[in-house]
């Protein structure tokens, strides 16, 4: 049966699969919107007095877009051409500490070059504002401050600041975490994938519609805002022809009953 108009009431998802070995790579499931744009070049061909006889058509292009309402790694990969790792890795810390018996104690234990794990330290005035810098050293000395990593235990030079002094440290702590390089030598990555979308007819009749693209080559262009509004990630993907298995189809358009029956 053929239906003729559908009413798109939402994208549901964009699945996405390696293009090579068809293993599963991610979803992108926080939709706020997608276009699929199609293009075409045409060229006239002219006769007598300069007359339009027909046009050639040529080189359709697919341009597949849109927004995810969540940062996706997935997506980060793609565009970056990097690969998300779980290692050990180093990352800036900053703490707010509060000086007592000339001491204060670091929240996590600083690493880095013996004598100099700590990068900064300031002492906070009383309107809050970043004051006076001090430096790392074998002893505490006058504006000189000594760092035990063992104990985390920043020693200040007796008497140079009082019990209640606020002051901030910077330094670099040692983590478990996922960590995606984007290398300068590593490019946007191409894929295969399936959107999925629900709809109605005029009668109200559901239907799905699956909207499968063999060949989609990701752009490496994209921002994340970060900010006050929700941070959203774009995407831009082209459907290239040439695909493993699919000759010259750039996507197919499938659309059945929402409880469509398994065909026998």
């Amino acid at each position: 049966m053929r239906v003729d108009d559908i009413a798109i009431s939402s994208v549901d998802k964009i699945s996405l699969f390696d293009i090579t070995t068809g293993e599963y790579l991610f979803d992108l499931d926080e939709l706020t919107g997608a276009t699929i744009e199609q293009a075409e070049d045409t060229a006239d061909v002219k006769g007598k007095n300069g007359r339009k006889i027909t046009t050639l058509k040529r080189n359709k292009t697919i341009t597949i877009s849109g927004t995810n309402g969540m940062v996706s790694g997935g997506m980060l990969e793609q565009q970056t051409g990097g690969k998300f790792e779980s290692k050990v890795t180093e990352v800036m810390w900053s703490d707010y500490l509060t000086v007592s018996g000339n001491a204060a104690v670091t929240t996590y234990k600083a690493v880095g070059t013996t004598g100099a794990e700590i990068e900064a330290l300031y002492v906070k005035n009383a309107d809050g504002v970043l004051g006076k810098e001090m430096t790392q050293d074998a002893t505490a000395a006058a504006g000189k401050f000594a760092y035990a990593p063992a104990t985390k235990k920043i020693t200040f030079n007796e008497g140079e600041l009082a019990d209640g002094t606020e002051i901030v440290v910077y330094y670099k702590r040692r983590i478990q975490a996922n960590v995606l390089e984007n290398l300068s030598s590593s490019y946007s990555k191409k894929c295969r994938g399936y959107i999925d979308i629900t709809g109605e007819d005029k009668c109200g009749n559901l239907y799905r519609v699956q909207i499968y693209v063999p060949k989609m080559d990701f752009s490496g262009e994209f921002s994340l805002e970060i900010g006050d509004n929700q941070t959203t990630h774009g995407f831009k993907a082209e459907a290239l022809a040439g695909a493993c298995g699919a000759g010259g189809k750039l996507w197919d358009y499938t659309i059945f009953g929402a409880n469509e029956a398994d065909a026998i």
